[in-house]
């Protein structure tokens, strides 16, 4: 295969690998919509369960605060852990394009410093680093709501089910920031060895 046919390979390669990636980023800002939606339930959950405890008064009205705010904690959980899964797929194309972006540079005989074909590789250096601290900033701010609005609500209902919830909260946060930090971690060990 002479240069002129590999460039033309690679090139059609790399912008579909490009295009995959662009639809998971999509398809990961889409999940910020679930997010906010059961922001609005987690503040408007405690005026339904009121009105769901008056209707049926022999409803024990704390464990179906309780029930709720876990269900909501659970529902959370399952978002954020599927759009890591999203991420890690979106982290494992940009480490593969990068490749591709080296290659399409020796072909062109690009000098280190020039620009062309160096979106992918210049993502390790500056965008993940601002990804991290403005991703870590908001999961950090999420986490903090939804852990301490249903952990204040709960404390006035009973302390027992506010304590339950506060430690599965901490529980799976500390999960997600740990499989967070990971993935970001193999990336960037990934990234330096191109």
């Amino acid at each position: 295969m002479d240069s002129t046919q590999r460039m033309d390979y690679l090139y059609k390669e790399y912008t579909r690998l490009n295009e995959k990636v662009e639809e998971h980023i999509k398809h990961s800002y889409e999940d910020f919509k679930f997010l906010g939606a059961i922001g609005a339930v987690v503040v408007l959950w405690k005026p339904i369960a009121d009105l769901i405890a008056l209707a049926n008064p022999q409803m024990n009205y704390s464990n179906l605060l309780f029930l709720g705010f876990l269900s909501l904690l659970l529902t959370v959980a399952i978002i954020g852990f599927m759009n890591l899964v999203k991420q890690s797929y979106v982290l494992f194309c940009v480490s593969n394009l990068q490749g591709f972006e080296k290659e399409i540079r020796k072909i062109l005989n690009e000098a280190g410093d020039a620009q062309i074909f160096c979106l992918n590789l210049e993502k390790e250096t500056k965008f993940i680093k601002t990804f991290r601290l403005t991703f870590g900033a908001f999961a950090a701010i999420s986490a903090l709501a939804v852990t301490c609005v249903p952990f204040v609500v709960l404390l006035n209902s009973n302390a027992t089910h506010a304590v339950i919830y506060l430690l599965m909260a901490i529980m799976v946060f500390l999960s997600y920031f740990k499989v967070f930090r990971r993935m970001v971690k193999q990336y960037f060990n990934k990234a330096k060895l191109l």
